[in-house]
């Protein structure tokens, strides 16, 4: 294997991480703030008649 074929095959190792653990970053953080974002009470008046 010559330089130029391993550098290429470096950079496209590289892009694939790159590319992989963002996705995976974004897919987290979605899950994550989707969660809190439905976990919560809303305030709610009742009134009673007598």
């Amino acid at each position: 294997m010559n330089h130029f074929l391993a550098t290429y095959v470096d950079f496209i190792q590289s892009v694939g991480f790159i590319f992989l653990f963002t996705l995976q970053v974004l897919i987290f953080r979605k899950l994550i703030l989707d969660n809190k974002k439905n976990n919560y009470i809303e305030a709610v008046k009742i009134k009673v008649d007598i």
